[in-house]
């Protein structure tokens, strides 16, 4: 029977990896990607949820707005490839700065600056994600670790895709660090970025926490930003992975 082209989720539905449509979604990638191995199953999943984070860094970064990304409010679509392709709110509500003249809708609640509205949107991908992490250990046996892994590194990514500048990313590193900040997992699994220099453009990449597993698939390989790969290998993929000339600048963007 061929799976429809896209498959919606309920939020809530993901604190339960062992029945429902959050079970069927994991059966499915391990039959496209050809494995019942629920570890990389898991892992896999992980890289796909982190990516539904644009609909909660999108809005920070271009509008100065945290949505309420509650699992109650939130649902997802997934494509016929299990790919992640979109998700909704159920109720448009969430956090700005006080001041902000959007803030006089009742929808809205306050924080006082900057730094606190960072820490909203913190707050809320980790809350979002937390009994997602459970339902997957229980499902599969993924480490906690593995998983935020591969969390902190999809919402890394949207960061380096969204924030720009695109000729000099440097900056991004210490807005990067201040984000992942704390003394909990998400800080201790957080990316190692680099800076990569090409033609005058300075772009960030990193090296992730855990291993996607992905080497592990029928024709898989470890790729760029796997910590099984050793920084002098890391230099020699990331030449070979984005063509670059001979001269090319790779260090690490870490303060």
């Amino acid at each position: 029977m061929t799976p429809p082209e896209s498959v919606w989720i309920d939020g809530t539905d993901l604190r339960d990896a062992r029945a429902g449509p959050f079970h069927g979604l994991l059966r499915r990638i391990g039959d496209v990607a050809r494995t019942t191995d629920r570890r990389t199953i898991a892992a896999s999943f992980a890289l796909r949820f982190g990516w539904s984070s644009a609909i909660a860094i999108t809005p920070y970064l271009q509008a100065r707005w945290v949505p309420d990304i509650a699992l109650d409010n939130v649902s997802f679509a997934f494509g016929r490839s299990t790919a992640f392709e979109r998700a909704a709110l159920r109720a448009v509500r969430g956090v700005m700065v006080a001041g902000d003249p959007r803030a006089a809708d009742a929808s809205i609640r306050t924080v006082p600056d900057a730094d606190a509205l960072r820490r909203a949107l913190r707050d809320a991908l980790v809350a979002q994600a937390a009994p997602v992490v459970a339902a997957l250990e229980r499902w599969s046996g993924f480490a906690p670790r593995g998983t935020w892994g591969q969390l902190t590194s999809a919402w890394a990514t949207q960061f380096t895709a969204i924030a720009g500048p695109r000729d000099d990313q440097r900056q991004l590193v210490t807005k990067l660090e201040a984000f992942f900040a704390g003394d909990d997992m998400v800080a201790a699994m957080r990316p190692r970025m680099h800076a990569v220099s090409v033609g005058g453009a300075t772009r960030l990449y990193q090296r992730r926490a855990s291993c996607c597993r992905m080497y592990l698939l029928p024709g898989g390989s470890l790729c760029t930003s796997c910590p099984l790969v050793g920084d002098e290998e890391r230099q020699k993929l990331f030449l070979a992975t984005f063509a670059c000339p001979p001269g090319t600048s790779i260090s690490a963007a870490d303060p």
